[in-house]
């Protein structure tokens, strides 16, 4: 389907109109309306409301900074004329298979200054590599990555080894992960949770390349802590981070928590996310401990607490100057903290970095042990394993949308905006590399991709299919124009830590948009696919 992304227009409503939404009371604060469930000719409509802060101060979650803003230099991915005639968009080699596309294309060897690296070919922004005037890491200058992939390949058939050894990032992935699987077979509710499974693989395999050059980089800044391998470890954590941030919307499987209140898989999750990442459950003084007591290295990664390992802790290490300890004043950590002395910290630190992205490799290759060896992907597609029945396993993969609304929208977006006075949040996300809106555009894309399908435009199976079988393609026209505007408001924030109050408000009701039609008409009792929502947002109005 062709779908036009236009910039809606801002409508203000009377406090007196107000029904939603839950922004934190201030003085003359405008009312809030909710977004109109008809975006007829693309016209999205948006409440207009003055900033104000949260009854807790958001500057205590979100630092400000005195850093410029800075512009991403992208422009929003427009859809194919045709979604699903445009099948994979790879080129083919004379050998028949697939061919990568010809990118400008930096690598971790690359001059950190000004290497360029190729955005997502599912929207990730293109933006260059920069310093970070806030910012410091043991043994380095103070700069830091902003910086993305490029995402245009397909799910392995066997769990991946070593990825092959190319200064190419784009062929690297390519080589390992193969192009992106687009299913153009007629919709059936199998063939959905086929197109979910090998979109959600395909993202895995991915991570895990980039995940390999992380570690690589992370080991030589070990063994030679100078600026330019300080800048290598940093570029790759950006990349690697922006890869993440699109395998968080396929939180269903192995992957996903058990617990429901999450919005996962109550059925076969196993919870390696937060083995990998477990943002917003994240603690400095939890890295603290390890590089105090080195428990990690005598009883191994197992015993440490999700809070102090994984992406958090490499993003602190490489970022963050840690010269005062995070932990309270009288504890055992701190005071040994200080006796410490800077360059045993320092070094403890970079071996500690050694050891968690070796963790983080062995939670992707045994996530994808599980997806492709052990084949879990059978068992998502024929309903086995746990899952009661088919409509229970669509269920938990819808659920991983979900991510967009508490997450992105509460979260990322929300408390900054003053919407979200409530929360679990104790640090931004990236809050020491601070690729805040990074993060958040590719989200969006990880939300497309599974909402839409696994094509560079949305092409293949999603879930707007199953609403157009079921006779509610207004919907998920709706849905799609909706997502259009976000990720479009996305890319005219230059950077979440220092938007503007007009910015983040903008934002927040972009988002809000997207999640509103997801609440009150996708998911509910009103839902035309019969999906629940999971049982920590039910209850949630805005």
């Amino acid at each position: 389907m062709t779908v036009e992304l236009r910039e809606g227009q801002a409508m203000k409503r009377s406090a007196t109109d107000a029904t939603i939404g839950k922004r934190a009371p201030r003085p003359s604060t405008a009312g809030l309306c909710r977004p109109s469930r008809s975006l007829a000719l693309g016209v999205l409509l948006v409440c207009c409301a003055t900033s104000v802060a949260c009854t807790e101060d958001p500057k205590e979650v979100f630092p400000a900074s005195d850093e410029p803003r800075r512009k991403v230099s992208t422009k929003p991915t427009s859809r194919g004329d045709a979604k699903r005639a445009t099948g994979n968009v790879a080129d083919v080699a004379p050998n028949g298979q697939s061919r990568p596309p010809t990118v400008n294309q930096g690598t971790v060897g690359d001059d950190p200054a000004s290497i360029d690296i190729p955005s997502s070919d599912a929207g990730l922004p293109r933006t260059n590599v920069r310093s970070d005037p806030d910012a410091s890491a043991p043994g380095g200058p103070s700069s830091g990555p902003r910086a993305d992939n490029r995402a245009d390949a397909g799910r392995p058939t066997s769990a991946p080894t070593t990825p092959p050894a190319t200064d190419n990032l784009e062929e690297a992935l390519f080589t390992a992960c193969g192009p992106a699987p687009v299913s153009n077979t007629s919709f059936t509710r199998s063939a959905l949770r086929g197109a979910a499974a090998d979109c959600a693989v395909h993202h895995y395999c991915r991570f895990h390349v980039v995940a390999e050059r992380l570690r690589t980089a992370v080991a030589a800044y070990r063994q030679s802590p100078d600026e330019q391998s300080l800048e290598r470890a940093r570029e790759a954590f950006g990349i690697a981070m922006l890869n993440w941030s699109q395998v968080e919307l396929f939180q269903f499987g192995p992957l996903a928590s058990r617990a429901e209140s999450a919005g996962k898989d109550v059925y076969e999750g196993q919870g390696i996310r937060d083995l990998i990442y477990s943002w917003p459950s994240v603690s400095r003084c939890r890295i603290e401990d390890q590089l105090v007591s080195q428990d990690y290295a005598s009883r191994g990664m197992d015993g440490v607490l999700i809070s102090g390992r994984g992406l958090f802790a490499l993003e602190t290490i490489l970022y963050s100057p840690m010269a005062d300890s995070d932990c309270a004043p009288q504890s055992a950590t701190a005071l040994a903290w200080d006796e410490l002395g800077a360059g045993e910290r320092q070094g403890r630190a970079r071996d500690y970095a050694v050891a968690v992205a070796q963790d983080i490799i062995a939670q992707t290759e045994r996530l994808l042990e599980l997806w492709t060896s052990e084949d879990f992907r059978s068992t998502l597609v024929t309903a086995g394993g746990n899952y009661p029945d088919e409509q229970e396993a669509l269920k938990v993969i819808a659920w991983a949308l979900v991510y967009l609304e508490r997450e992105v929208k509460d979260w990322k977006v929300g408390i900054p905006a003053g919407y979200t006075s409530t929360h679990p949040v104790t640090l931004p996300e990236t809050p020491f590399a601070r690729l805040g809106i990074e993060t958040i555009r590719a989200n969006l894309q990880g939300f497309r991709a599974l909402f839409e399908g696994c094509g560079v435009n949305g092409e293949g199976l999603g879930f707007d299919d199953w609403l157009t079988q079921a006779g509610h393609a207004e919907l998920a026209e709706d849905i799609v124009r909706a997502w259009g505007v976000a990720d479009r408001t996305v890319t005219e924030v230059s950077s979440l830590e220092t938007a503007s109050p007009s910015e983040l408000d903008a934002l927040y009701q972009a988002l809000r948009a997207v999640t509103s039609l997801l609440k009150a008409d996708f998911f509910g009792d009103g839902s035309p696919l019969s999906l629940d929502l999971p049982g920590g947002v039910e209850g949630d109005t805005d």
